[in-house]
């Protein structure tokens, strides 16, 4: 057997180096991607846009809009804003007051505007974004109780109805649940209609796909017709 030269053992060692090199590149390249799918599969991150001068905005626009007697009004954040209440129930003075990523203590900050008319109806939608921006559940029921104390005591002859949170993506599930449980004790004490939204659209600790826009938070057409049929009565009494 002919022997190598150092020249050619070298150059054989070299390869060896530069294959093994290329392998673990391999390797890792696959294990990267791996994760990255892997954390494309999981729960998308839903953030809240930036949104104090669209509040400013939309809130300055209806304080300038006319008031009208018997209104109905649709309160909350964007899952309310998203929707032509109006369409659907056109025998009556229905107005959306939803400001897109609202929260329970914007809620309060515009409330006069609201209650100026003293309306016939309030329909409260609100506390999804709270959850989001990592407000206690304490918290945010504590802004709920006012909501509910100052419309009472500053239109004391509106009725108020409470509608639950919608389900969302699954890890916000618990404190959905937690809150909901809370308001619908709440009413329940105190005379108040709460309206249980949750039980209709929920599918697997999850908004049901059905119902889902495709962000695990707002709403389809199909999603829009079933919070309607859900209320209609109540709009309509």
């Amino acid at each position: 057997m002919k022997k190598l030269s150092k020249k050619t053992i070298s150059l054989l060692f070299i390869t060896s180096i530069a294959l093994n090199v290329l392998f673990l590149g391999y390797e890792l390249k696959k294990n990267l991607l791996t994760h990255s799918q892997s954390k494309l599969e999981q729960e998308p991150e839903i953030k809240q846009p930036d949104s104090i001068p669209y509040f400013i905005g939309r809130n300055e626009v209806f304080v300038k809009l006319p008031n009208d007697s018997n209104e109905v009004i649709m309160l909350g954040n964007s899952l309310t804003h998203n929707f032509e209440w109006h369409e659907m129930f056109r025998s009556v003075n229905i107005k959306n007051r939803g400001i897109n990523a609202d929260v329970t203590r914007g809620i309060l900050q515009r409330l006069d505007e609201v209650i100026e008319s003293k309306p016939n109806k309030i329909f409260i939608e609100i506390g999804i974004n709270d959850i989001l921006n990592n407000y206690s559940i304490d918290s945010i029921y504590r802004n709920y109780v006012k909501i509910i104390v100052t419309i009472k005591r500053k239109s004391p002859e509106t009725k108020i109805y409470i509608q639950s949170l919608l389900p969302s993506a699954k890890s916000l599930n618990s404190k959905i649940i937690d809150l909901n449980k809370r308001l619908e004790d709440y009413c329940v004490k105190n005379n108040i209609v709460f309206i249980d939204l949750y039980s209709s659209f929920v599918s697997g600790q999850i908004l049901n796909p059905n119902y889902d826009c495709g962000d695990k938070l707002h709403l389809s057409g199909a999603g829009y017709l079933e919070w309607c049929r859900l209320i209609k009565d109540y709009i309509n009494e």
